[in-house]
């Protein structure tokens, strides 16, 4: 039986009983006596009426009751007590289905998927966290490794270059130079690297002091110059005094902007102008460089990207334009 017939039939005895009321107001007068048999339908409407109100109520706060707290399952489980005898209530398979059992079906496959995705969503999660964990203890062991090689190539290059155990011509002491150079560079690298891995790993700690980002600018604005000149570009930092401090490591915030600022100025275009500019309001301050297309892929950037993270800021970067928000206290 549908619902809506349910209700109908729950409305019926109303009906009945205000037609019986009718009779007994014209037969309840002084001067009027009610036959019995209107007595007899009056009493029997009442207690039908309470029977099917009963009947019906019981029946649609069970289903609603089962269908707001039913636990959805998504397979094949072992049912608790609780769910077997909410399922024993459940209609049979030979009764006909009614709008709740619609609406339950449609919120158990729901409920179902819904469980199957949100599962499948935190293995996921867990996978590709362990797998970043295993990436970076790699990383870190690999960059270790190639460092402790390139330590022993350092050294007897070192050792030639600094104790002449042998006559060297121009060539043999340009190429020995080289070789250290690039050693050198290798091993600059290297580390980039390890502390990129050791940042996702949660290896390395910071301290919480108070850092004024103007001194760190200012202090920057040398080295940025210098590199522009060897890149023929033209550098123009302002600052505006006043700048409120923010809470994190000194040394490693002014890393991180020497790392970023020092790459987009090495890799502007030449005759460019790269604008550097900061600014605040009462919840973080702005470092906004102005540096035309620049590559980001690098590990100096993501060293110095994971460092701002890592102290509550992020960097947003647009065409020719990327700015650095870094929380103020």
């Amino acid at each position: 039986m549908r619902v809506g017939q349910r209700l109908f039939l729950a409305v019926m005895p109303a009906i009945v009983g205000l037609f019986t009321v009718a009779a007994l107001a014209y037969w309840g007068r002084v001067d009027r006596s009610a036959p019995q048999w209107l007595v007899v339908v009056v009493a029997v409407a009442a207690i039908f009426s309470l029977a099917v109100a009963w009947q019906n109520t019981r029946y649609v706060a069970r289903r609603l009751e089962r269908l707001a707290g039913q636990p959805a399952t998504a397979g094949p489980t072992t049912l608790s007590p609780l769910t077997a005898v909410r399922n024993a209530t459940l209609p049979g398979a030979g009764a006909s289905p009614d709008e709740i059992d619609s609406i339950e079906r449609v919120v158990d496959r729901l409920s179902g998927a819904v469980t199957v995705a949100e599962s499948e969503k935190r293995e996921r999660e867990a996978a590709a966290s362990e797998r970043v964990q295993e990436y970076a203890a790699l990383l870190a062991e690999a960059t270790s490794a190639v460092a402790r090689q390139l330590d022993e190539v350092r050294l007897p290059i070192h050792i030639l270059l600094e104790n002449h155990f042998g006559q060297l011509n121009e060539n043999q002491e340009e190429m020995l130079a080289g070789a250290r150079t690039a050693a050198e560079a290798a091993g600059v690298e290297l580390g980039r690297l390890r502390e990129i891995a050791d940042l996702d790993r949660g290896a390395l700690n910071f301290r919480r002091d108070r850092v004024r980002c103007g001194d760190l600018l200012k202090a920057l604005k040398p080295q940025l110059e210098a590199d522009g000149e060897r890149a023929g570009v033209q550098v123009v930092i302002d600052v505006p005094p006043g700048l409120p401090a923010v809470a994190g490591d000194r040394i490693r915030l002014q890393e991180a902007l020497e790392l970023l600022l020092r790459h987009l100025v090495r890799h502007a275009l030449p005759g460019s102008v790269v604008t550097i500019g900061a600014g605040c309001d009462k919840k973080e301050i702005t470092i906004d460089v102005a540096n035309g297309p620049a590559p980001m892929l690098d590990a100096n950037v993501a060293l110095a990207q994971r460092i701002i993270l890592a102290h509550g800021g992020r960097i947003e970067q647009q065409e020719g334009r990327l700015q650095i928000f870094v929380p103020a206290t």
